[in-house]
């Protein structure tokens, strides 16, 4: 009884208080429960966030030890720039006003009025030409802004005079001819921030960052400013990116459009202009923003720029100038002036505009400005490109240094080219070998040529050409054509003949019929079929002779005069008789370091294209001086000048202009005439040329109607200096006889000869007095 009324008393129901309490403390109990919940969920997002503000926090403390490491220690690939030699003016110098001017134009230097032209501006009269030159460090001594007068008189240069009086030559600023930049291809000028117009930096201020001073690194309104212009002008005229994230971008990231690439750029635009001074960022973007392309090298900073728009010094352009180079940063393919020039100057007057409205440039500059066309430089870079030299550059520079070094470490390579020269020698190729081709009914451009050009004492290379495309790169014939000679070896044959001192130009040879019957009746024979009997060396050789030469070089020995060509050009010959007349593969840089021995008179100077390197702070890396050897009796080379002297006068080059001026030099030809050749010196200058064809077929030019041709269009209207002949005593001989005559007395040539060599007079030609004394004695 009592259990039930337990259990009645647990199952009886609940007062109306009671429910009444149970219904208020429940929607208390779900509500803790939700704060709870709204609490855990709170911590958890807190805790996430700290995780993420720490992971930032450390990419950032990365990031900025990175990129401020990077920037502190920011050393560009400066590609070392190859110079052209500096041309000197001095009295005496050929040359007149019109042809100074054009060098100077060359230069990137521009015409202008007034007796005082400023920096890279020149003025030109009748007699005269007034210049200031730009500061320059030459291989042997640094030189400030110039200004110099020079005086002009029957066609040569009469004075040069600086601010204080008289100078006994001034030297132009050497063109650059070349570069070696980094397998990445980016190319480039540093320029100081004293080196840079401040036209320029307001200019990039203006166009692409107005708030550059101001902002952390980026730019919300600029942002915001750039949209409406950009639609209020229907294309883009502004940039959103601030100058520091364009830096950022081009310094440290890639161009693809991708979020994750556009935070970290705003992030290190921030941490660079937090941590280094505007001045900084301003030159770093100077010297780092892409401004075109050049083929595979990539034109970055406006101190390339500059050259390669407009062939001159950053500091020297001009408001339409520096407005251009503006205009290409935001698409330098887009508005490639070389490619595009209307859409170009659109940009261009559009970025003037610009300059106009924020009063960087007044009214008037502003329509002179925009009234002037793009005037961009076809010569690109500061000068031409030289190719076939640079080869040979870089064969001489690679003993010393590795690609790295080239191009990295911002040398300046000096070098023996001279651009006149050059291009005299290009010149005379390319309408040569047209004029060839139509004159001789020749099927056009299948004729080629090479040249090598070279200073007659020193072995520097002043020009070389490779093709009749020499601007190309490509097939280096120069260097790498190898040939056969023909008589172009004929001289080293006569030489060891001289040297023996078993024959003399004097001595008697035969010209009659051979057969060497040890050498498989080997049979040579004359131009012809035509022979000479019994002549004098000096005839042999002038006339280009083979039998006669054969005949000579069998008595001497083959072996020997191969060894001495071996000796010359380090190019070894096969000593068969055929040797004797010129088969033997050479390439034309070949023969001119065997001929350089000749011009050189008997003293071997190695081939020099770098005369110094100099670093990236003007200190001297290394000089390339003189390398003199003596490898043959002077004597014995004056000598034999003198009979190639002989050889232009009366022999096989007798048809050219300059014959009788003095130029020792032998023409030569190959067999069924594929190779023409022709190789001349005179105390200054020493050129070898080669015309043929690449196909190795017959062209049917001998050396006097090809290769010699191409040397007179060459050596026209220049100065000849006679080649050094020694101070031997000359003797008149009968060239036909070698015998001796007067003066006058049918066809006489005079020759040195040894002392005490006695010779037979031909009849009739004895002086008179001789006559009588011989009668008494």
């Amino acid at each position: 009884m009592a259990r039930r009324k337990a259990q009645a008393a647990r199952t009886k129901r609940p007062s109306r208080r009671t429910r009444s309490k149970r219904k208020a403390t429940g929607p208390r109990r779900r509500k803790g429960r939700l704060w709870r919940v709204l609490g855990k969920l709170f911590a958890g997002v807190l805790l996430v966030g700290l995780i993420v503000a720490i992971a930032i926090g450390a990419y950032l403390v990365v990031l900025d030890r990175e990129i401020t490491g990077r920037f502190e220690g920011r050393r560009w690939s400066l590609p070392a720039r190859v110079y052209a030699a500096p041309m000197a003016l001095y009295a005496g110098l050929r040359s007149t006003p019109d042809e100074l001017a054009m060098e100077l134009r060359r230069l990137g230097y521009r015409e202008t009025t007034g007796s005082h032209p400023a920096v890279g501006r020149y003025v030109v009269g009748p007699y005269r030409v007034r210049a200031t030159l730009r500061p320059f460090h030459f291989a042997d001594a640094r030189r400030s802004t110039l200004p110099v007068t020079i005086d002009f008189g029957a066609g040569r240069i009469v004075e040069v005079t600086g601010p204080h009086g008289p100078l006994s030559y001034v030297r132009l600023e050497p063109a650059i001819i070349g570069s070696f930049f980094p397998s990445h291809g980016e190319d480039r000028l540093v320029v100081a921030p004293d080196e840079t117009p401040a036209l320029l930096i307001e200019t990039l201020k203006a166009v692409e960052d107005r708030n550059f001073d101001t902002h952390p690194g980026f730019d919300i309104r600029g942002i915001l400013r750039a949209v409406w212009a950009n639609v209020r002008a229907g294309e883009i005229a502004q940039g959103g990116s601030t100058l520091t994230q364009q830096l950022v971008r081009s310094y440290y990231l890639d161009n693809r459009p991708t979020l994750t690439r556009k935070l970290n750029e705003v992030a290190m635009a921030v941490i660079l202009d937090a941590r280094f001074e505007k001045a900084d960022l301003m030159n770093a973007y100077v010297n780092e923003i892409f401004l075109g392309q050049d083929g595979a090298r990539a034109i970055h900073g406006f101190g390339l720029g500059s050259f390669f728009y407009f062939n001159k010094p950053l500091l020297e352009l001009d408001a339409h100038e520096i407005a251009l180079l503006v205009a290409v940063i935001n698409g330098p393919s887009f508005y490639n002036p070389f490619r595009h020039p209307e859409r170009a100057k659109g940009r261009r007057d559009l970025v003037l505009n610009t300059m106009r409205d924020l009063e960087l440039i007044g009214q008037r500059l502003f329509e002179d400005a925009v009234a002037r066309p793009l005037a961009v430089a076809r010569n690109r870079s500061g000068g031409r490109y030289y190719p076939a030299f640079m080869d040979l550059v870089r064969i001489e520079l690679a003993k010393d240094y590795d690609r790295k070094t080239l191009s990295a470490e911002g040398l300046a390579i000096h070098t023996t080219l001279d651009p006149r020269v050059q291009e005299r020698a290009e010149q005379a190729v390319v309408t040569t070998l047209a004029s060839i081709e139509r004159d001789r009914q020749l099927p056009e451009d299948t004729l080629e040529a090479a040249v090598v050009v070279r200073a007659s004492q020193t072995g520097d290379i002043k020009a070389v050409v490779g093709g009749r495309l020499p601007g190309r790169q490509g097939f280096n014939r120069a260097l790498n054509a190898k040939r056969q000679v023909g008589s172009l070896i004929k001289p080293f044959v006569y030489l060891a003949a001289i040297e023996s001192e078993r024959y003399h130009l004097a001595s008697p040879v035969e010209d009659t019929e051979l057969t060497l019957p040890e050498f498989d009746d080997w049979t040579p024979t004359n131009a012809n079929d035509e022979y000479r009997g019994t002549v004098p060396l000096v005839h042999a050789l002038a006339e280009s002779l083979n039998v006669a030469t054969v005949r000579v070089g069998m008595d001497l020995g083959v072996a020997g005069i191969a060894e001495r060509i071996a000796e010359l050009n380090d190019n070894v010959p096969t000593a068969y008789p055929s040797l004797l007349l010129g088969a033997y593969d050479a390439s034309p840089y070949e023969m001119s370091e065997a001929y350089a021995m000749l011009a050189g008179g008997g003293f071997k100077t190695p081939a020099k294209t770098v005369t110094a390197v100099i670093d990236a702070f003007g200190g001297t890396v290394k000089r390339y001086p003189i390398d003199v050897k003596q490898v043959a009796d002077p004597v014995a080379i004056s000598t034999l000048t003198r009979a190639l002297q002989v050889a232009m006068s009366r022999g096989t080059g007798k048809r050219s202009p300059l014959a009788r001026s003095g130029v020792a030099g032998k023409t030569g030809s190959s067999d069924d005439f594929r190779d023409s050749w022709y190789a001349g010196y005179d105390a200054d200058t020493l050129t070898v040329v080669w015309v043929g064809r690449d196909d190795n077929n017959s062209h049917g030019l001998s050396g006097s109607r090809g290769a010699l041709v191409v040397w007179d269009a060459f050596m026209a209207d220049t100065d000849v200096e006679p080649a050094l002949t020694g101070d031997a005593q000359y003797i008149a001989i009968d060239y036909d006889t070698g015998l001796r005559a007067r003066p006058g007395c049918g066809d006489v040539v005079e020759v040195p000869l040894p002392a005490g060599t006695e010779l037979r007079w031909k009849p009739g030609c004895r002086p008179l007095r001789d006559r009588v004394r011989a009668i008494f004695d």
